[in-house]
């Protein structure tokens, strides 16, 4: 018999997708591993618990969080179906409930910042700025796009405008008259082709540049609408130079907003998915094009051989345009209606089931791909002199499933994405040392929505019908948690109904007890005076099949014998691992009960192992403290 002792320094590979189990000649196949749950992977190759949750605030009705960070550190808005609620240090401080917003329709809000403005827009419903006055004063309006007085005395709004119909769509007023015709005139209108509907009363239209509103269409003949002179025309002869408003209740509204070199830019509409539009610099509600000074508003459509309906829109050096079909860059280190440029890069297109913003990463932008079972990179190589995008998540393809949001925690290097199941991914990320990491995390209850806010993530999690904002917290083992405090020594602890019927750990003063909440009260064996409570969660690590080398070369089916098992820990006090004869404590050489230990552990294994049903050591555990692995060194003895 021959003995052999194989080390797994690193785990930097992730949780590897079951497709991957026979490719040996991986590279992953060594620093990978079979499962990895609530367990999060460092950059330099260890793996750690990972942090518990910290109850915040109840915020019933609660769907998705964005944070609106500011100097005095800002809020957390929770947007829910037909409400806006302000979140501040785990308190509401405002709330709106005359949104237009439904349930369907908070998925697909796009938002940008400007200032102290919030711009939130759904190609479905008019679109909306979030204004903060002072930090109590908001208000939710409707855009309100700038006007410029005109020598007749006549404010012109400085909206955008379009064509939606075919370039040879004529129209005439008041029967092709020749003459001027008076601001406030009631007109009779009509167009060569039916172009307009009932949705299209109030939209205003450009014609000749002079402006008209439309206050009724003629259901019977499309071609004949009535309308009012909001200024002085030119005349009423029939003409192919008009355009309406672009964003209207009958062509849709904004599907997607961006904040690039000091322009407002709105991709894409109902309508028009694949038109982008710059304001005025300076104005992001001024698209007045003007004559086409370098400041001035402009806009163009995506064009190629196939629809590029814009998903997302990332501002960098370039503008980054993804869309249902491939992705775009726009050119320009100062755009200008003279100098701007798009060009496509790749053909990779977004995930059309849900809006899921671009990420920036280390210069790189992180997209959900067409399938929705990919995490593509958008970067620029030099070795190819141009983008590519390649896919970061097919080592782990089955993780990557319905996912709802995508975060990243720029101080822990972690990939946050919400999970339609109501799990959470991690993706440890370092693209200096070529680690994408990739793990599983459940909790009891749901996880709806993720955010970084003040450099934390904070997740919306429903709980038995309840909604609760939390943030990942370093010093917790448990989840929901709340803290609890008493002058004199109690064991009966109530203000946890949050966590009514479940199962919970009581943790403080050297006090581990388990227990039930029941009617929001917890008892617990030991008087204490500040007890922490919240949800068990189980951390699992599984090691992939060992590879068993021999003189034949490796195989997948050797038969071997694992007779020891070194795990090389920093800082964890408890350690319980299945070797073979089930799930137990791995003494430890501690200085003090419940102290962190660092160093060497070693346990005795048994039993002969073969295949990949029978990995050498198995780790689930519930303990509320920290555990950190290292590395694992196995001392197999094998047939010669």
């Amino acid at each position: 018999m021959s003995r052999t002792y194989v080390t797994k320094t690193s785990f930097t590979a992730g949780e590897l997708d079951p497709l991957l189990h026979g490719r040996l000649d991986l590279k992953a196949q060594e620093d990978g591993a079979a499962r990895l749950h609530n367990v999060v992977v460092h950059p330099t190759g260890g793996v750690s618990r990972r942090p518990g949750l910290r109850l915040l605030a109840q915020i019933p009705g609660a769907l998705r969080l964005l944070p609106f960070d500011g100097p005095d550190g800002g809020e957390l808005l929770a947007f829910g179906a037909y409400r806006l609620d302000l979140v501040k240090g785990g308190i509401v401080v405002r709330s709106f409930t005359d949104t237009l917003w439904g349930a369907a329709e908070v998925a697909e809000l796009s938002t940008a910042r400007w200032g102290d403005r919030l711009l939130i827009c759904h190609p479905g419903i008019p679109p909306k700025e979030l204004v903060r006055g002072g930090a109590s004063s908001w208000t939710l309006q409707n855009w309100d796009y700038e006007t410029a007085l005109q020598a007749s005395g006549y404010r012109r709004t400085q909206r955008p405008f379009v064509k939606f119909a075919r370039p040879e769509v004529a129209l005439e007023i008041q029967g092709g008259t020749s003459a001027k015709i008076p601001a406030d005139t009631y007109l009779t209108i009509r167009t060569s082709e039916p172009v307009f509907t009932a949705d299209s009363i109030n939209t205003v239209l450009r014609v000749k540049g002079r402006d008209l509103r439309i206050v009724n269409v003629d259901p019977l003949e499309r071609t004949r609408l009535n309308g009012v002179a909001l200024e002085e025309l030119v005349d009423g002869l029939p003409t192919r130079d008009w355009a309406e408003e672009a964003f209207n209740e009958a062509r849709g509204w904004p599907a997607c907003v961006a904040v690039h070199q000091e322009r407002l830019v709105v991709g894409g509409s109902r309508d028009l998915p694949d038109r982008l539009w710059f304001s005025k610099t300076g104005h992001p509600f001024n698209f007045d094009p003007g004559t086409g000074l370098d400041d001035e508003a402009f806009s163009f459509r995506l064009t190629g051989d196939e629809q590029h309906a814009i998903r997302g829109l990332l501002p960098g050096r370039l503008l980054q345009v993804f869309t249902s079909s491939g992705e775009w860059i726009v050119r320009g280190a100062s755009l200008t209606p003279d100098s701007v440029a798009a060009e496509l890069q790749t053909r990779i297109g977004s995930w059309p089931g849900r809006r899921i913003d671009p990420v920036e990463v280390d210069g790189a932008a992180l997209f959900v791909g067409a399938s929705g079972r990919e995490l593509r990179e958008f970067l620029y190589t030099e070795s190819e002199q141009a983008y590519q995008a390649a896919d970061i998540a097919l080592l782990a393809r089955h993780l990557l499933v319905e996912p709802l949001t995508v975060h990243f925690d720029r101080r822990r290097r972690w990939l946050l994405i919400a999970r339609a199941d109501g799990r959470l991914i991690t993706v440890t990320l370092d693209r200096n040392s070529n680690v994408v990491a990739w793990s599983l995390h459940s909790c009891t209850g749901r996880i709806v929505s993720v955010a970084t806010h003040l450099g934390e993530p904070h997740f919306l999690v429903e709980l038995d019908g309840r909604m609760l904002l939390e943030q990942l917290d370093d010093e917790l083992g448990i989840d929901h948690a709340v803290e609890l405090t008493s002058v004199a020594p109690r064991t009966t602890w109530s203000g946890l109904g949050h966590l009514d019927g479940l199962a919970v750990l009581a943790v403080g003063d050297g006090l581990v007890a388990r227990g039930h909440v029941t009617a929001g009260t917890m008892t617990v064996p030991t008087a204490a005076t500040a007890v922490t409570v919240g949800t068990p969660y189980l951390h699992e690590i599984e090691p992939l099949p060992l590879v068993v080398p021999g003189p034949a070369g490796l195989s997948l089916d050797r038969p071997y014998r694992p007779v020891r098992l070194v795990f090389r820990l920093l800082a964890t006090p408890v350690l319980r691992v299945d070797t073979g004869a089930g799930s137990r404590p791995v003494p430890l050489a501690i200085a003090a009960p419940d102290a962190p230990f660092t160093g060497d552990a070693g346990v005795r294994a048994s039993g002969w192992r073969r295949g990949a049903r029978q990995p050498p050591w198995r780790m689930a555990q519930d303990d509320p403290t920290p555990c950190t692995i290292l590395s694992v060194t196995t001392e197999i003895m094998g047939n010669s």
